[in-house]
């Protein structure tokens, strides 16, 4: 379950109800994460009651009963048709995460189907030395990059998804020094202040559509 500490604190409705209705429903989020449906205040099939409740939140069922009305009359949470408590946000996260992943599968199944040969250079190689093109173009530069390590350490299928939205030299000189996250989001973490840079304005589409966020430059 992911926790944004600053959408937390910057909740209205939370912060009109006490320290103690704040706690009791933190309380409530974790139990609604592990439930089915995803976002409901159930234990297996059954509702929550204000007894087992109180008991996992370690108060009386008055107290809990009480701060169900602070909660209730901020509007912190709904009640389905059933009257069953539930998290609106937990709710609609679920649906964009879900969506994200259709996206992604459907990116990954067309790049399948409908491979692109990569764009392949026609200049001539170059006999520069590396030391001497990294002095005359500076240690950020695109051909610096490119002499660095080729092997991309995420999955394959986001190299070539880079490959075919943009080519194979872009990939190596951009992509293959990255490090890779996979949690809590996948992400990419660039080599270089440049690579971050071109991660992001000339692999936006790329990123979209694979679901993946860029991270600041590795230290």
């Amino acid at each position: 379950m992911k926790f944004y500490p600053r959408d937390w604190r910057g909740d209205q409705a939370l912060r009109v109800v006490s320290l103690a209705a704040r706690g009791l429903w933190m309380e409530m989020l974790c139990i609604m994460h592990e439930a089915s449906p995803y976002g409901h205040l159930l234990i297996g099939a059954k509702p929550v009651t204000d007894d087992a409740l109180a008991r996992a939140a370690g108060a009386s069922i008055e107290e809990v009963q009480a701060m169900l009305v602070e909660l209730h009359d901020a509007a912190v949470f709904d009640r389905s048709r059933n009257g069953v408590i539930l998290s609106r946000r937990m709710i609609a996260d679920q649906k964009r995460s879900e969506v994200g992943r259709k996206a992604k599968v459907e990116a990954l199944e067309k790049a399948k189907g409908n491979p692109r040969p990569s764009r392949s250079t026609t200049s001539p190689p170059s006999t520069q030395k590396p030391e001497a093109r990294a002095k005359v173009e500076g240690p950020n530069s695109p051909s610096t990059l490119s002499d660095a390590k080729n092997d991309f350490l995420g999955p394959k299928e986001v190299r070539q998804a880079f490959c075919e939205a943009l080519d194979d030299g872009w990939c190596r000189s951009y992509l293959d020094p990255c490090g890779w996250q996979d949690v809590p989001d996948r992400a990419l973490v660039p080599h270089t202040a440049l690579a971050g840079r071109k991660l992001v304005r000339e692999g936006r589409a790329v990123l979209a559509k694979l679901g993946l966020i860029v991270l600041e430059k590795a230290a």
